[in-house]
């Protein structure tokens, strides 16, 4: 039988935080663990320094893990004069409430500072700190490439980041009204013209911005090639995209599925969940013009591009966030009929 050579799992919890910070070369973007409990019911011990103190960085976290009883992890300071509760006093600034174990509870720090914490059962009995220090290392310096150099209304636009300074976030302005948060997004530009893109790469030394100019010609006719965000309706002349934004910040394409030749749907968050219909209809038998109708079951912004592949003429709609959907009727949208 061959003996147990596996590691106790908080030494191995504690030893790829380590790994982790090595590998990294800077203590950037590292979690610090605390045990909660964890070597007497009324102790915060952080497992990197075996105190009730953690030292760390701007922009890491600490995860506090209870491993014993009731507890909470509430900002703020106790002073001596109360055991369970007594002196003290609630900053607000976080407050897990009071968990029982397991449970596990986590928070960034983004500015330098100290910052005391307690427990909300046992007050003055366990207390601890989290002592927060300038970011070690440089900012990003931001950069990035596009292909292609050259493109024309409809084409997919790749851009790759190659920012220097290892980035852990990154924020995109693409110049026409759209942004993304991924290192390396894919874009398509709905009309010809010149437009800024801005990239800005952050980690937790701070960040950095580079703009350059895209040109984007008018190219004619291109084709309409349908995926998992794009309709193409009316006979695939017409290319149709939904972009939303929800009021924490957080956005994306809406998952389009077809219906018909002229009509589908999106949904931006579950299958299930019809979020809004489009229509582009070839009305040039009435008055020469192709229509496009909306309609929607959401209140977060909404922004529909439509692009005639034909002309390379789009037309963009957007609803306001918080805003019940207005529907879409445009019966001159597109005075371009063959």
């Amino acid at each position: 039988m061959r003996p147990d050579t596996r590691l106790p799992r908080r030494l191995l919890l504690a030893t790829a935080v380590a790994a982790f910070v090595a590998a990294a070369g800077l203590a950037r973007a590292a979690t610090f663990v605390v045990n909660v409990g964890g070597g007497g019911f009324t102790t915060f011990i952080d497992q990197t320094s075996g105190t009730n103190t953690t030292t760390i960085h701007v922009g890491d976290t600490v995860q506090w893990n209870w491993m014993s009883g009731p507890h909470s992890v509430t900002s703020g300071t106790c002073q001596p004069g109360g055991v369970y509760g007594g002196g003290c006093t609630t900053d607000g600034i976080w407050n897990s409430s009071v968990q029982s174990a397991p449970f596990s509870f986590s928070r960034r720090f983004d500015q330098q500072g100290n910052f005391p914490y307690y427990c909300g059962i046992h007050g003055s009995m366990m207390i601890g700190v989290v002592m927060v220090e300038a970011a070690t290392g440089p900012a990003p310096s931001a950069d990035f490439r596009f292909q292609p150099t050259g493109p024309i209304v409809g084409t997919t636009v790749h851009f790759t980041d190659t920012s220097t300074g290892a980035p852990t976030s990154w924020t995109w302005d693409f110049g026409d009204g759209h942004v993304a948060n991924v290192a390396s997004p894919a874009h398509f530009y709905a009309a010809a013209g010149s437009y800024t893109v801005t990239l800005t790469a952050t980690n937790a030394a701070g960040s950095n911005s580079n703009s350059k100019v895209v040109v984007v010609a008018a190219g004619g006719q291109t084709v309409c090639r349908a995926d998992a965000a794009t309709l193409c309706l009316s006979n695939g002349r017409f290319q149709v995209t939904a972009q939303w934004e929800k009021s924490d910040g957080t956005f994306g394409f809406g998952n389009a599925v077809p219906l018909t030749d002229d009509s589908g749907y999106y949904y931006f968050f579950d299958p299930s969940n019809i979020e809004m219909v489009a229509k582009v209809l070839n009305a040039c038998g009435v008055n020469g013009d192709f229509w496009v109708f909306g309609a929607g079951l959401t209140n977060v912004k909404v922004t529909v591009d439509v692009l005639d592949t034909a002309t390379g003429v789009s037309e963009r709609y957007v609803n306001p966030l918080n805003t019940a959907f207005t529907p879409i009727q445009d019966t001159a949208a597109f005075p371009t009929c063959p």
